[in-house]
């Protein structure tokens, strides 16, 4: 019997570095099931910020509380669907208020034990694709393709900024975002419980000037090749 593993890949790296593009090209070309982990704890960002929890009370949440947010999520044929109290939440995943707790919500250990579950029960059949932080470390340490994408800082201020709409910023604009996507970095690799580090047979990918299709065929190709392994 294959190992489902064998038809896991992984993609992990900073902010602003095109996981999320090209996870969902890969598992669109593969015909695989694709996982936004970052979703995931937008998701428990924005259901903490819907019930008014105080941020400084956040740290101290336990897998019970965890439960009583109403959170669930759905497999669906291609991706995750993800609700809150029956609810489907897809644009609310990505407001400013979203995006700066997230990292907050990310350091939180029960947060992670908390999710760590349904990630892994995704995956249980194999045929995913997952984007995000520890996804080849911690998530699917035996994911049979393992990659790792880079970018230069400014490359990856431009793309954040046109994920927001600013499709020519300015120098300044680029350097303000330059020094967030720097501080949310540091927190990331900085964080107990699974920070942001390469797995040790990942492959290393520089996005900064790779043209889209031939990073897509790359990733595509080595997920086929171990899967047939």
């Amino acid at each position: 019997m294959t190992d489902p593993a064998r038809t896991i890949v992984t993609l992990d790296g900073p902010a602003g570095v095109g996981k999320s593009t090209t996870a969902r090209a890969v598992a669109r070309r593969l015909g695989w099931r694709y996982l936004d982990s970052g979703a995931l704890y937008r998701a428990v960002a924005f259901a903490l910020l819907d019930r008014d929890e105080p941020s400084d009370a956040w740290r101290a949440l336990d897998l019970e509380a965890l439960d009583r947010l109403g959170l669930t999520v759905r497999p669906d044929d291609e991706a995750l669907t993800i609700l809150l109290r029956g609810r489907r939440l897809e644009s609310e995943l990505r407001t400013q208020d979203v995006t700066a707790a997230v990292s907050r919500v990310a350091r939180i250990p029960a947060v992670r034990r908390w999710l760590l579950d349904t990630q892994r029960h995704a995956g249980s059949h194999g045929r995913l694709v997952a984007d995000g932080r520890d996804m080849g470390t911690v998530v699917f340490p035996n994911a049979g393709t393992k990659i790792f994408l880079t970018a230069d800082p400014d490359e990856r201020a431009r793309r954040r900024l046109g994920d927001h709409g600013v499709t020519t910023p300015s120098p300044d604009q680029i350097e303000r975002e330059r020094l967030l996507l720097t501080e949310r970095d540091r927190v990331d690799m900085e964080r107990e419980v699974s920070p942001l580090v390469p797995a040790s047979d990942a492959v290393h990918v520089d996005t900064t000037e790779l043209d889209f299709a031939a990073q897509v065929d790359l990733v595509v190709r080595l997920a086929r090749a171990a899967a047939s392994g």
